[in-house]
Formats: C-alpha cells, structure tokens, sequence
C-alpha cells in the first residue's frame, strides 16, 4: 500500500470520522444581542447535542475545530471567555461523555499559547482516557497544520512514514462548516485531503439536528473516487 493512500477516508455511505467547524459565534452574538459568553454557551450545548447525535449514527471519530493559531491574535477579552468555556466543558460534560462512551480524547495545537490551567486540564483528559477505545473525540485549540506537520517530520525518523506521527492520522470523510464561509481555514489540511466538504450558511448556533441530517444524507449520496 502506497503512504499516499492513508489520505484516503472510508469509502462507505456512513462516514467514519467527521469534522465540525462551528462558525458564526461572533455574528450569533452580535445578532441577538448576546455576550460573547453567552454566544459561547450556546455554542457549548449545541456541540454536546451534535457529538451525541453523531455517536448515536455510529460515526467513530469526530474532530471539532476550536480556534487556530491564528485566532490567537483577537481582543484579548475575547479569547479568555473562549478558553475558559473550553476549559470548563473538557472539564465537565467531554470527561463524563468520554467516560460513558469509552472515547479517547485528543487536543491538538500549540499549547504554549494557552494557559498552564488549561494545559494541565488537557493533559488530564488524555492520560484518563488514553484507554478508551470505542471511538475517539478531537479538539483543535490554537491548531497550526505546519508546526503538526513539522513536529511529525521531526518523530518519525522516517519522512516517508510521517503520518503515523501527526496528532490526528485517520482520514476525514466528512467537514462540516456553519457561517457561509466555504474555506476549510487550515483543518486537518492533510486528513482532509479527500474528505467530502458540507458548507451551510446557518451560523453554528442557529443550525438544528435537520441541517446535520442533510449533511450526512448528502454524504451518501456521493459517489466518491478519490482521485481514480
């Protein structure tokens, strides 16, 4: 088998690993009326109902994209209420989820940019749960795809093997993105090599289970070559 053939996702009517980059949540807030926090919140909940929604369908990987590196140059005001709503949920509800669902939790992305509390608190989550083996659950917190990349490069003592060294190695079948941008703003640019792409216009905390639905029926429906 070819390295090159890793990228390619599974090719079933059922995606294995799906992506979630839930935008919109300034525009949400903005719109409503909302703090920032409460926008935040809302998006908190509704990520919690998709994952659930997500397991239920038997989907075994699900990578959700929190912020990239790049994120980190906003109001300084902004990013705290951001982490400290991602602290508090890895915290909470993705350790009891992790737990009753034997999933394994991975946070990829620059962590000397984060505060030691949160990195202490991801360190946790992935030791308690490195065991668990009934699916798995990725973050991207301040995620940048060439430091990945380069520090894969630089473990593996083999560049034609590098991808066993990435933090996230399985293929994406499916990217869903909320918020009428249809870029993938540096996801898992390797992993989704030939993953199907889902842009809606709905901002994250507007879109409901029916919309994800869409997705995953579209997603079926696709005849898909990869390449051939």
């Amino acid at each position: 088998m070819e390295e090159s053939s890793r990228f390619h996702p599974s090719p079933g009517a059922v995606p294995t690993h799906v992506g979630i980059i839930p935008d919109g949540g300034r525009r949400w807030a903005l719109a409503h009326g909302k703090t920032l926090s409460e926008s935040y919140a809302r998006t908190r909940l509704r990520l919690k109902v998709w994952v659930e929604f997500l397991l239920k369908k038997e989907i075994r990987e699900i990578t959700i994209y929190l912020s990239s590196i790049q994120n980190f140059k906003r109001d300084p005001a902004e990013l705290k209420a951001n982490l400290e709503l991602v602290e508090a949920s890895l915290k909470e509800e993705i350790t009891v989820m992790a737990k009753e669902k034997n999933l394994r939790v991975i946070v990829s992305g620059q962590r000397q940019v984060l505060p030691e509390t949160m990195v202490k608190t991801i360190f946790n989550i992935e030791q308690q749960t490195a065991g668990y083996n009934r699916g798995r659950l990725n973050f991207l917190l301040a995620y940048d795809p060439l430091a990945e990349i380069i520090n894969a490069f630089r473990e593996s003592g083999d560049p034609a093997r590098f991808f066993n060294h990435l933090r996230i190695t399985t293929p994406v079948d499916l990217v869903i993105r909320s918020g009428g941008a249809p870029v993938l703003s540096n996801f898992l640019p390797l992993q989704s090599a030939y993953a199907r792409l889902f842009f809606s216009d709905r901002l994250f905390n507007d879109f409901e289970i029916v919309d994800l639905e869409m997705a995953l029926e579209n997603f079926g429906k696709t005849d898909r070559k990869f390449g051939e």
